[in-house]
């Protein structure tokens, strides 16, 4: 976790006084499109860098896995919503480091969700690790309706 945090910072694609802003190590990563506040970084232009993390269906839904599921796999890009894709980060995160950001995110920002343990980390990082992005209405359809879509 920490390589990759320090090459995100020295590549450029976290600002160093952004760090500052970031209460929880294991978010930092996260913060460079989703900001210190889990509000989304707007990126200066009208359509903003990634969605905000408040509320979101994705990150309360069910016990943690879809959420998992996002960070092992990523989103791919399929329309104007959002700048860019959600790049697969599970490869770059311990099983410690990812658990505790899976819980400090569904803990804040005023989510209110369950923990995530290390031990639900290890699997879903078995069951995800190499598979290919999803879908952001595939991801948004199944928080709704509990309901994987079929590959």
């Amino acid at each position: 976790m920490k390589t990759a945090f320090l090459s995100a910072i020295i590549m450029g694609f976290i600002a160093p006084s952004l760090i500052a802003q970031v209460p929880a190590a294991s978010y930092a990563l996260c913060a460079a499109c989703h900001g210190p506040d889990g509000k989304g970084i707007g990126a200066g232009t009208p359509v903003p860098m990634a969605p905000a993390l408040g509320g979101s269906k994705l990150v309360a839904s069910g016990d943690g896995e879809l959420f998992a599921s996002i960070v092992f796999t990523g989103i791919a890009k399929e329309d104007a919503k959002f700048l860019g894709m959600m790049a697969p980060l599970g490869a770059v995160m311990k099983d410690e480091d990812l658990a505790d950001m899976l819980t400090y995110v569904r803990s804040n920002f005023g989510n209110t969700a369950s923990p995530v343990t290390v031990s639900q980390v290890k699997a879903w990082r078995e069951k995800y690790n190499g598979k290919p992005m999803q879908k952001r209405t595939d991801l948004e359809k199944q928080a709704t309706t509990g309901v994987a879509a079929k590959p």
